[in-house]
């Protein structure tokens, strides 16, 4: 797990290594072992660097930029091979010898044997640049879900690629102009990861699953190197399928040379993934040494804390000695706020954020590289249960189907007030955005000539929120929710030198779950019901039966108001009246106890306050 640049230029040279270093250095956090730069001695003129986690094959001999002896080709690497021990069998019986036990040279040696066929099959997270010896072009991918992330800015003359977005606007010597389209798009739904285009004007994210090229010439092309099942395509995932799956995706990722700790909330997801390490943990490079909670140390916030239930886990298999339950005050500083925003670098859709930004700095501090997470399950098996059965009920009424409707109004998972939530967007666009300009506050302190401006915005939100549960459970895998979620654990758990592993994101396992009917990985009567179903007798029945009711940092986000957002809105850069109604979100705030998604206006200006100061 690192950080990368790669920067190509068609017009003069000058400077250019120099803004380099200083783009790189600015990614140190994500690479505090080791810092490597390459000119690349082909014109156009082409700089590879590096920032190193060293997780496998900690030597130096692993260090990258990393040439091929054979090919020339030159790589930099962020991520993880999980199967790279299988794919180096491959190629030794293929001819290739190899000087180092870790992925980033089998990844190396495949692109020579498979070129764009090694891509489909990785199983892994990974985002790369490799300068392509025999034909000059700069290739770079990211893996199938777009777990790491890789950004593009290129200005006519210059390309840049980096694992961050700051480091983009180090080189080109500033940051471009706000996105009013992607702010307008997230006041509204919440959702900041949608499609490819980012905050920031000119500045993209590289489409997961795809290998993009730039020529020698400055040509751009690009073609996908993986597909996702249609609903349907293959025979449904049964619950022994599911397990299995699931097992050996938790084995795959234990392997490290460095210390591995789980991330055990108390819920459904990361009792799995820390059950099945425990079990599997035996080989040198299979060991779970610790398992970390996040807690409260308030009284206030004991209906969110769920340490208990986490260690009922751990004294259960008799690991108690490896449990760890930190405990924090939900409100942060006015420092440590800031400092989480800039981490993340853009809006983002909760305070529970801080959850993980605490947690991952302690484990770092106590020695450890590699965390196992549960990101994924949520969105893939239907965890958020009122979401989910709402639309599950909306598609019932639309089709006329009352008997499902009202089996599922009988489970009582959801509020009559969400179904007309969900039911409001189908009404006709001007009915719509005035509903949402009177009830949702994020939206009513949009400004108004924003809001004007974007009307054109809505109407292709609306017909997105329209989708049916099958859709909706796709898109929130694919684009909208785990994509947020990924974001948000990339840049807290690189931010503390973490290497953040999610088993429940092996492609292996999402290709079953995809062509499984939605309602069937949902359930009916509870949330996650195939994943339940699938690790009964596994984990306690008491794990197994208790509903998705908290969440890792829920506390924070009903304390929006309770924030130092007083002194932090003061003085604000005078652009930022352009996107909100600051006003109206300071006496919002200060009228206590509010709606959630006025945390969504105050992300949008601590953001702005942070980059456009």
């Amino acid at each position: 797990m690192c950080g990368l640049i790669a920067v190509r230029t068609l017009g003069a040279p000058d400077s250019l290594e120099q803004r380099t270093r200083k783009a790189l250095a600015s990614l140190a956090r994500r690479g505090p072992d080791a810092e490597g730069l390459l000119w690349v001695d082909q014109t156009p003129a082409t700089l590879l660097g590096h920032r190193r986690l060293a997780i496998l094959d900690t030597s130096n001999a692993a260090e990258q930029p990393m040439r091929c002896p054979v090919s020339g080709s030159t790589l930099v690497f962020n991520g993880a091979i999980y199967n790279f021990v299988e794919l180096r069998e491959e190629l030794r019986a293929l001819g290739c010898v190899f000087v180092t036990d870790g992925d980033t040279e089998v990844l190396l040696q495949g692109w020579r044997v498979w070129g764009e066929g090694v891509f489909s099959r990785c199983n892994g997270m990974w985002a790369v640049v490799i300068w392509d010896a025999p034909t000059g072009d700069l290739v770079y991918c990211r893996d199938r879900l777009g777990v790491k992330p890789l950004y593009l800015h290129h200005n006519g003359q210059q390309t840049t690629l980096a694992s961050e977005i700051g480091a983009i606007a180090l080189m080109r010597g500033g940051y471009p102009a706000p996105n009013a389209e992607r702010i307008f798009d997230f006041l509204i739904t919440s959702f900041s990861e949608r499609g490819n285009a980012t905050f920031f004007e000119g500045i993209h994210a590289v489409p997961p699953g795809q290998v993009c090229r730039m020529s020698r010439a400055g040509r751009f092309s690009s073609a996908p190197y993986h597909h996702w099942p249609e609903p349907g395509s293959a025979a449904a995932l049964s619950v022994e399928e599911a397990r299995t799956l699931v097992e050996s995706a938790v084995s795959l990722r234990l392997q490290a040379d460095v210390p591995v700790a789980s991330l055990l909330s108390g819920g459904l997801d990361s009792s799995i993934i820390t059950q099945v390490a425990l079990s599997a943990s035996q080989a040198r490079r299979q060991k779970l040494s610790g398992a970390f909670t996040y807690a409260y140390s308030d009284g206030e916030q004991a209906e969110f804390d769920e340490s208990a239930r986490a260690e009922m886990l751990m004294r259960g298999n008799g690991h108690s000695d490896l449990h760890h339950i930190l405990r924090f005050h939900p409100i942060p500083s006015a420092d440590e706020l800031m400092s989480l925003v800039s981490v993340q670098g853009e809006p983002f859709s909760t305070p529970s954020a801080l959850a993980s930004f605490r947690t991952y700095r302690a484990i770092s501090s106590q020695g450890y590289k590699v965390v196992l997470s549960g990101e994924g399950a949520d969105e893939l098996f239907g965890g958020y249960i009122a979401r989910y059965h709402t639309l599950a009920a909306r598609d019932a009424f639309m089709s006329g189907e009352w008997g499902q409707m009202v089996r599922l109004l009988r489970h009582r998972t959801f509020s009559p007030g969400l179904l007309l939530n969900r039911l409001a967007w189908d009404l006709p666009l001007p009915l719509l955005g005035t509903l949402l300009r009177r009830r949702r506050p994020s939206v009513g302190l949009i400004n108004d000539e924003l809001w004007a401006s974007q009307t054109h915005r809505l109407e292709a939100l609306q017909g997105s929120m329209r989708g049916n549960l099958e859709d909706r459970l796709r898109q929130d895998e694919l684009d909208n929710l785990l994509p947020m979620a990924l974001r948000i654990a990339d840049r807290n758990s690189m931010s503390a030198g973490i290497e953040l592993r999610s088993p429940f994101m092996d492609h292996r396992l999402v290709e079953r779950a995809f062509s499984t009917p939605a309602l069937t990985r949902v359930g009916e009567g509870r949330s996650k019901a195939l994943l339940r179903d699938a690790f009964e007798g596994v984990l306690p029945r008491s794990l197994i039966e208790t509903p998705k009711n908290t969440g890792f940092g829920h506390a924070e986000q009903f304390l929006v108001a309770n924030l130092p957002w007083r002194e932090l809105l003061e003085d604000l850069p005078p652009g930022l009246k352009d996107y909100i109604d600051l006003d109206g979100l300071r006496a919002g705030l200060a009228r206590g106890k509010q709606h959630s998604t006025l945390w969504l206006a105050l992300s949008v200006a601590l953001w702005y306050r942070n980059i456009y100061v």
